[in-house]
């Protein structure tokens, strides 16, 4: 596999914000010895998004770049992430998300980092929460919510978000050819479901590999006023804690958890139906007492444990099947993947 840079945008309906983005990618002081591209996908967007972003990358008259815009037209985070990293060309993919603006050395200094070391299996960035101003005084205090900070558990926790990572492809394909599969979904439409980047993380993990952090890939994150609201910040709140059960079976792995996975999954069950009950019952009273709804701390704890229940209920035979099969994977090798 060829060593350079391929950078991932998708995007679903991204028309107003794509231009930035891909602005700053234009400003992207990458030395003439390392080849790198950028691949656009256009995953089910109504709004011309591929014409958007040909006409903006013409306007940038940037030299030397190879410029695509694929389509993939099955919804979903997730499944344009996978068209983009199967057409993509060099062996670092770098997940760059419709809201990201990269600083001008991005490129440049993870293409270093991820060359010195062949064991980094994944290596994030720092986020740099950019609200659409006017911004909405009442979210500022929640924005470490969004893409935001310094990203300091990564090496400890196993895991970095996707705005702003680098994978390696041969690495992934060596996964799928094994056989593996995601149980998470990450976005699809205007759904918040999450977890498709912290599975990669930790099945990489699983095999041998590191998952790291610098502050110096830094990137400003763009949260337009649509998604500065109280109610969007709820909802996260609920996917996060939805899409975190799906990842049980990893969960337990990586701590050596030698529980058959349908007890841990049943003593979490009854944990959380016990929180969820002793959330509810002071809810329905200050509801019938006072009418006042759920302040936005209440309303985030009651719905992520809500969340939690459900999903435990909905995917328990899933996360048993899956749980089995990446065991399988993992322990029918080496823990460590060839990299071609």
């Amino acid at each position: 596999m060829t060593e350079g840079v391929s950078i991932i945008v998708c995007c679903f309906n991204s028309a107003k914000r794509l231009p930035n983005t891909l602005k700053h990618l234009a400003e992207q002081q990458v030395p003439d010895n390392i080849p790198w591209e950028i691949i656009v996908v256009d995953n089910a967007s109504t709004d011309d998004i591929s014409s958007v972003a040909i006409a903006q990358w013409e306007k940038n008259q940037v030299l030397g770049v190879e410029f695509r815009v694929i389509k993939q037209p099955i919804p979903g985070l997730s499944n344009a992430r996978e068209k983009g990293f199967i057409e993509a060309r060099y062996e670092f993919l770098l997940f760059c998300d419709d809201d990201n603006w990269l600083c001008s050395d991005y490129v440049n200094t993870a293409f270093k980092i991820m060359s010195s070391d062949p064991l980094i299996g994944a290596l994030g960035g720092c986020g740099i929460f950019e609200p659409e101003q006017p911004i909405n005084t009442q979210i500022e205090k929640y924005k470490t919510v969004y893409v935001n900070g310094s990203q300091t558990w990564a090496a400890n926790e196993h895991w970095v978000y996707g705005a702003g990572a680098l994978y390696r492809k041969s690495l992934l394909i060596a996964l799928k050819n094994r056989g593996w599969e995601q149980i998470t979904s990450d976005r699809i439409g205007n759904k918040l479901i999450c977890g498709g980047d912290v599975e990669i993380c930790f099945m990489l993990y699983l095999t041998g590999y590191q998952i790291l952090s610098d502050n110096r890939l830094t990137f400003k994150h763009y949260v337009p006023i649509k998604r500065q609201s109280l109610r969007y910040i709820s909802d996260l709140s609920f996917w996060i804690s939805y899409s975190h059960v799906l990842l049980t079976g990893y969960i337990a792995l990586m701590n050596k958890d030698k529980r058959p996975i349908q007890k841990i999954l049943n003593g979490w069950f009854m944990a959380q139906t016990l929180t969820l009950m002793r959330l509810i019952i002071p809810f329905l009273y200050q509801r019938l007492t006072t009418r006042r709804v759920l302040g936005l701390s209440q309303a985030r704890n009651f719905r992520a444990t809500y969340a939690t229940v459900y999903s435990l209920i909905k995917n328990r035979n899933r996360i048993i099947k899956h749980h089995k099969r990446i065991k399988e994977i993992i322990l029918s090798e080496t823990n460590t993947l060839e990299i071609t």
